[in-house]
């Protein structure tokens, strides 16, 4: 790295990316340097920096035309740009809503889920007292949770935190993009770094945005972008030690390399013993409900999630309110559950496993 001294400014340059390199790891350690070199900045380093990063060698720049092919980015650490640390302000730990005890489903499911758990709980003991960190030295942990809607993907999520006794940061892919190139990337940066300083459980929905195949040649600048992100993502599952909890309808479109940072459970859709379940945990003792309100009755009506369930029962409760009667009944419930299923896109219905998702 070399002074090149600008007058009032203080200025670098970064040499040594070699020109073979993939572009999306080249932008990655660019991004990642200048993002250093703002943050020294701020924290009383000298302003205004300006910093270059190239895959020339040294002298190169004061010696005549480029040879080969180079890249190059250069930004100055104003006092208007954000830190890495405070983008993670952005991205607030809440309560779980949800535990265990609200979740049904099939033992193998919950089975995969509490051995993630316990690998957490017992960090210290596996990688540090039995050495396994000599071989895993950053030991994360990332569970990606598959399954059509509705099959209580986010319930999960909230109850693994509340087991760990932690606090949860919901995110989509959507709040991390921008319109703007090498935001995305830092964005992501910055959610994981909230997660590690606020001791959190990080769940990403629809992480089908972050976790799909990169582009194998990128002719466009959102192409790039979007490799970059991705890029971003190995990364960040490679380094952090928390739990990562991922939420997918789509885990066909994610690419391989994520398949060995990531535990697979699968969400099946709630098959009838599993409904009348679910039906139970979704009526709360303080509603009042006629002698005639049955789960196993209800649990009757096939091709609906736990979710599903979840609105009939707050329409049906509205419903029983908005027209002065005193109980909600099974009909009432029936009538709802209907209004839901016939209110659908035209789409092809989920397909009733043997065993169930729960509700969420």
């Amino acid at each position: 790295m070399r002074n090149l001294g600008r007058g009032s400014r203080t200025a670098f340059a970064v040499t040594g990316i070699p020109g073979g390199t993939d572009d999306v790891e080249a932008a990655l350690l660019r991004t990642r340097l200048i993002e250093a070199a703002k943050e020294f900045s701020g924290r009383g380093g000298p302003r205004p920096l300006t910093v270059t990063v190239t895959n020339q060698p040294p002298g190169a720049a004061e010696s005549g035309p480029r040879a080969g092919p180079t890249a190059e980015s250069e930004a100055e650490a104003g006092p208007d740009e954000p830190s890495i640390a405070e983008r993670a302000r952005r991205f607030t730990a809440t309560p779980p809503l949800y535990t265990f005890d609200r979740l049904v489903l099939p033992d193998r499911t919950l089975d995969q889920l509490l051995r993630a758990v316990h690998t957490v709980e017992q960090r210290r003991v596996l990688f540090d007292e039995w050495g396994l960190r000599e071989i895993q030295p950053h030991p994360g942990s990332a569970i990606n949770l598959e399954g059509a809607p509705g099959t209580g993907k986010t319930l999960a999520a909230h109850a693994l935190a509340h087991r760990l006794g932690r606090p949860l940061i919901p995110a989509r892919a959507s709040q991390l993009e921008s319109k703007y190139h090498g935001e995305g990337p830092k964005n992501l940066a910055a959610l994981f770094h909230a997660a590690r300083e606020q001791g959190a459980v990080l769940f990403l929905d629809e992480a089908d945005a972050l976790m799909s195949s990169r582009f194998e040649t990128t002719t466009h600048g959102s192409e790039h972008a979007v490799n970059a992100m991705r890029s971003e993502m190995l990364t960040a599952l490679d380094s952090h030690e928390g739990l990562v909890v991922l939420a997918t309808n789509l885990v066909t479109s994610y690419d391989t390399a994520f398949d060995s940072r990531v535990w697979h459970v699968r969400f099946p859709a709630p098959d009838e013993a599993a409904r009348a379940g679910i039906w139970r945990r979704h009526l709360p003792e303080a509603l009042p409900l006629a002698e005639d309100v049955s789960p196993e009755g209800l649990a009757g009506v096939d091709e609906v999630t736990g979710r599903d369930i979840r609105r009939a029962v707050i329409d049906a409760a509205a419903e029983v309110l908005r027209t002065g009667r005193p109980r909600v009944r099974q009909a009432d419930l029936l009538a709802a559950v209907e209004r839901i299923k016939a209110g659908r896109p035209c789409r092809a219905a989920p397909t009733p496993m043997s065993m169930s998702g729960g509700p969420g």
